[in-house]
């Protein structure tokens, strides 16, 4: 236990701190291999953006409980698909820079960053004690995750690539500007809203 507990650690200071050792170190941490970690990174973004969604969705009622449930649902699944389109595009403009295809190593790194989604619901808890509340307040802050989640993948793949500063980061935000139109994507937030107002008849 004790083991995967610092495996965790280093895991979370390589994505977020250090991607330069991403490339080579993820071979040597177990727990970065694994796809159920994908998983429970997903299942933490999904909790963060739908606790957070409701936060700024006033009144709380008894259908408060079928939006938690069924947004989080709808999230995961957004947030588990998301990292996919994205890399595919990301790595379509780096392959035109004469860069070799790194799909893979480079959708672990999204996956692994999506954790950055968790601090979506203490974000909106700090703007509901604020006074600013509303879908239009949650749409704001999601698309503030969604940049600084496109500049972290955007760093990391500049050292997975060896790319520039300039082209990693445009390259990022064009991956970020052509996924979102996708709907299932942008299920990150329209999906939770639709779902509440389901939710409204349980």
């Amino acid at each position: 236990m004790r083991d995967l507990f610092y495996d965790f650690v280093d895991l979370l200071e390589i994505v977020f701190l250090e991607p330069l050792r991403f490339p080579e170190e993820m071979k040597d941490i177990p727990l970065a291999r694994g796809n159920s970690i994908h998983w429970v990174f997903a299942v933490f973004a999904a909790l963060g953006i739908t606790t957070g969604m409701s936060l700024l969705s006033p009144p709380y009622t008894i259908g408060t409980i079928g939006f938690l449930i069924f947004g989080f649902f709808a999230n995961v699944i957004a947030v588990r698909f998301f990292p996919f389109i994205f890399v595919i595009i990301f790595d379509y403009y780096a392959q035109g820079k004469g860069r070799n295809a790194k799909v893979a190593v480079l959708l672990s790194y999204a996956r692994h960053s999506v954790l950055i989604f968790i601090l979506f619901a203490p974000f909106c808890t700090i703007l509901q004690n604020l006074g600013f509340g509303g879908r239009g307040i949650g749409l704001l802050v999601l698309i503030f995750h969604l940049l600084v989640y496109s500049l972290l993948v955007g760093r990391g793949a500049k050292y997975i690539y060896d790319l520039k500063d300039k082209d990693a980061f445009k390259f990022g935000y064009t991956a970020l500007g052509l996924s979102i139109l996708f709907p299932l994507l942008f299920n990150l937030y329209t999906a939770t809203t639709i779902l509440q107002s389901l939710a409204g008849d349980f």
